[in-house]
């Protein structure tokens, strides 16, 4: 497994397990556990949550069927997690809203911390920007859970650059990565200044979905249908799966993109994996670039 140095004392894996369909696949005890390992054992051994995933119950199942039955296995992972949106009927409100205050921020980060059935993060990341909360009040919080060993390192997820800066003044200590929606369907931010900030940073993203929520292989859209045609035409002359090769087009990015996978199927997984194998040339890239947009470069 390849990994990557975020920061001082952070190397995580370039392929990071996502736990948000815990639930919908209805992956609890023996099952969750066994999966847990096969990850641990190909080198894949960060899992990344969130409170909302599975409407606050996915950290949950982790936390019972693996830490809590093998609680040995913390020392072999990493976990990641998130703090600032709040679901409806979460708090007596009748809709979802974004809430990076220091007092939302740190009650997510206990109540996570419960479910999981550990005294600490890895790593927290600020789910969504929050507008109405002044960047020195999320920054304050965040210092503050590093201080109580609650989290060792912190960044944030779906944030703009100028977000990204607005916050990080506000910091001491450094923000690690940013995730956000890289896939061959969601190619915007090579373009729109994002990638840029990252390696002027020095920022190593993680991608969200960075299969296209699987609407390739089956969707109906016009660019689904060029997509699936491009990408299947050029995973059967690597003679590798497609979901294979729509990974290692992330992977071929200079950015050194970490992705978070959406599957509990382990051979997804080692597909994820064996990507890192790859390396597409700068035709191959910029054709799926163009199945991706409708076009190729001018």
């Amino acid at each position: 497994m390849q990994t990557l140095q975020m920061t001082e004392g952070l190397t995580l894996p370039r392929v990071i397990i996502g736990c948000m369909r815990i639930a919908d696949s209805h992956m609890e005890g023996e099952a969750l556990l066994r999966f847990t390992r096969q990850c641990i054992e190909l080198g894949a051994d960060t899992f990344d949550h969130a409170p909302v995933y599975g409407g606050y119950t996915c950290e949950k199942y982790f936390g019972d069927a693996v830490l809590r039955k093998e609680p040995q296995l913390r020392a072999k992972m990493k976990l990641i997690t998130k703090a600032g949106i709040v679901l409806p009927n979460r708090l007596g409100n009748a809709r979802i809203y974004y809430e990076a205050s220091r007092q939302s921020i740190l009650r997510d980060m206990d109540e996570s911390l419960e479910r999981l059935g550990t005294d600490y993060v890895d790593l927290l990341l600020v789910h969504r920007p929050d507008p109405l909360t002044d960047p020195a009040e999320t920054a304050d919080a965040l210092e503050t859970l590093v201080r109580q060993g609650k989290t060792l390192h912190v960044g944030v997820s779906n944030y703009t650059p100028a977000q990204t800066e607005a916050l990080q003044r506000k910091l001491s200590i450094p923000l690690v990565t940013n995730q956000l929606e890289f896939s061959v369907k969601a190619a915007d931010h090579f373009f729109d200044g994002v990638s840029d900030d990252l390696f002027t940073r020095g920022m190593k993203p993680m991608a969200w979905s960075p299969l296209g929520g699987g609407s390739v292989f089956s969707g109906t859209d016009e660019q689904s249908v060029r997509l699936r045609a491009a990408l299947g035409e050029m995973a059967a002359g690597h003679a590798i799966p497609v979901d294979t090769l729509m990974y290692a087009w992330l992977f071929t990015h200079p950015l050194n993109i970490l992705a978070v996978t959406g599957s509990m199927d382990i051979r997804r997984i080692q597909n994820a994996v064996n990507a890192l194998q790859i390396q597409l040339t700068h035709e191959e890239w910029y054709r799926v670039l163009a199945a991706s947009r409708g076009y190729d470069v001018p």
